[in-house]
């Protein structure tokens, strides 16, 4: 990820971060910075746009988990868009979607409105 900035963009009070086709190990620190770093500029939201997202274990769940206590932290949202990504189901069996919104696609995230809104 040699240009971060590109993977993030925002739409009024809500942003939108594109995560890599994999998460694992490798690249998780730098999402969990890059996640914080966004939530730090206190967005309403921000949606994690995974669909694209082919595979993520226990590290990338981890940033997950720790992004939606910040932004629930900090007074906003963390959702998440899945579309058929395979990384539904992992997030499925470890509960994730319990406690942070999925979404088919960016647009429905945003069409949803501010987390007062849904």
């Amino acid at each position: 990820m040699t240009a971060p900035d590109q993977d993030v963009r925002w739409s009024g009070p809500h942003a939108i971060v594109t995560m890599p086709d994999e998460i694992d190990l490798t690249n998780s620190a730098d999402l969990n910075e890059r996640l914080a770093g966004v939530i730090a500029q206190a967005p309403e939201t921000v949606t994690v746009d995974m669909t694209a997202t082919t595979f993520c274990d226990s590290a990338g769940i981890n940033v997950l988990a720790r992004a939606h206590e910040l932004a629930a932290a900090n007074g906003g949202e963390l959702r998440i868009a899945l579309g058929r990504s395979p990384v539904a189901r992992i997030i499925q069996l470890v509960g994730l979607d319990q406690i942070v919104p999925l979404y088919p696609d960016v647009q429905h995230s945003l069409d949803a409105g501010a987390p007062s809104d849904a």
